[in-house]
């Protein structure tokens, strides 16, 4: 079967095994890496609370709330469900999620491929996916965080969507209905890359009743989303009182954009490939074929651009501070980027992408190992169980970073350092916290308790 496929096509495929292959590396590894590790930490605790408290996907639960259930408004939780659906015959297990998000991934891959080999020549695809797959994904893909699966799962319904109302077939709408409510559902700013569909639905050689059921499927998949994130989670975080992030007011999104400008732009230019080289090509790439008047590059960048752009003010400083934002980024720049490249000696657009390569490679490289350091964090498993019961209320000392206390496996609080003092602790141990946990390197702290167990990492003080 290989044989009747092309150079391109096989190259392709070998290069997102290969790139699977890679990033099954230290995949069993638990969530204390240090990129990300609090993101990763808080859908593991999601996917755990339904394992062992409640199934019902509409209530996702996190640990950090005191006395309280627990319940948080989130992004549709796909991945932690996903987890506890295969922990049911194997048992709870971290690992499971980088295993999912990596399939996933992986997947959006080749039909990143199968998308752009539809509008530009197979090389151009080709260098393309190289582009896409070897981009911030190498990382992020195998991380349990919604982002990366859900900029998959929108790759696989664009491309489904195109064949939809290029070609037509039944079959191939439901996969562009299904894939497309996940992957907005999961992660609903990814879905600004459907907009690229209102290039075909408006051509005139579409038919009219294909464009009906296309819309009226597109409205559900709409319909859902709205009521998920500006129905549904306004409610449980009404009901339940937790935290719920719909976004900033895009003026003070904009003036946050504004006063990190520097990083912002980093996030073009280096963060969404974590190569330089990469970065600043299909940034130059981008003007270039503005200039040239590129139909594909123009259109969807005057498709997409207002809407990311949307996107960033939505987010505000989040942008700035959080690498894995400039992930939105990646499809755009990975066309602007392989668009340039065939334009451009074949011998120096080969060099670019290999050199492009190796310093993404080498900027990531590091994420797939952890620190000596932080391996003490899993110690405190086996500590909560020395000195307390599952049920007991707890505290942690942190930086609001739950990671140690994913770990722990308890209800509690989160306790800044400066709020380790007598009226907070005494109110703490009114709403039924037993024991404060502190980590060994935030000593000396004022603590007006008295030293119930001595570890090597943590001291853990009686509070009840």
């Amino acid at each position: 079967m290989l044989k009747s496929l092309t150079t391109h096509t096989r190259f392709v495929i070998a290069f997102i095994a290969v790139m699977f292959a890679v990033r099954l590396f230290h995949i069993t590894d638990p969530p204390i890496e240090v990129a990300h590790n609090w993101r990763q930490t808080t859908s593991m605790m999601v996917a755990r609370n339904f394992h062992q408290l409640d199934a019902n996907i509409l209530y996702p639960t996190i640990d950090e709330t005191g006395e309280n259930r627990g319940v948080v408004g989130m992004e549709f939780p796909a991945i932690p469900y996903a987890i506890h659906l295969v922990s049911i015959p194997f048992g709870y297990d971290h690992w499971y999620g980088r295993l999912i998000v990596l399939a996933l991934v992986t997947l959006g891959s080749w039909y990143f491929f199968l998308l752009m080999r539809m509008f530009v020549e197979e090389k151009t695809a080709a260098w393309a996916t190289l582009l896409y797959t070897a981009s911030s994904l190498i990382h992020l893909g195998r991380k349990v965080m919604p982002d990366p699966a859900a900029l998959s799962l929108v790759m696989v319904a664009l491309y489904y969507g195109f064949c939809y109302l290029k070609e037509g077939k039944t079959w191939r709408l439901v996969a562009y209905f299904l894939f497309a409510l996940l992957g907005t559902l999961i992660k609903i700013p990814f879905g600004l890359y459907l907009a690229l569909l209102a290039i075909p639905f408006f051509s005139s050689t579409t038919p009219v009743f294909r464009k009906a059921l296309f819309a009226g499927s597109s409205i559900v998949v709409l319909m859902v989303v709205w009521w998920w994130y500006f129905r549904w989670n306004m409610h449980l975080a009404e009901e339940f009182g937790q935290w719920y992030n719909s976004g900033k007011p895009l003026s003070a999104g904009a003036t946050e954009l504004i006063e990190h400008w520097g990083a912002v732009l980093e996030r073009f230019y280096f963060s969404a490939y974590h190569s330089f080289v990469w970065g600043i090509v299909s940034l130059a790439g981008f003007a270039f074929l503005l200039y040239k008047r590129s139909q594909v590059a123009v259109l969807s960048s005057a498709i997409l651009l207002p809407l990311i752009i949307l996107y960033m003010m939505k987010s505000g400083s989040l942008f700035s501070h959080h690498g894995y934002y400039a992930l939105i980024l990646v499809p755009w720049l990975a066309v602007c980027g392989a668009l340039f490249l065939e334009k451009i000696n074949a011998r120096i657009a080969v060099t670019i992408l290999v050199v492009g390569f190796i310093e993404s490679v080498a900027n990531q490289q590091h994420d797939f190992f952890i620190k000596p350091a932080s391996f003490h964090k899993l110690q405190l498993k086996s500590i909560a169980n020395d000195v307390s019961k599952s049920e007991d209320l707890v505290a942690l000392v942190s930086n609001a970073n739950p990671n140690e206390f994913y770990f722990l496996n308890r209800k509690g609080w989160l306790v800044e350092p400066g709020q380790c003092n007598a009226p907070h602790l005494q109110d703490l141990t009114n709403r039924g916290c037993r024991f404060l946990f502190v980590p060994r390197e935030r000593l000396p702290i004022d603590i007006p308790y008295s030293v119930a167990f001595d570890y090597e990492h943590y001291v853990v003080y009686q509070l009840k």
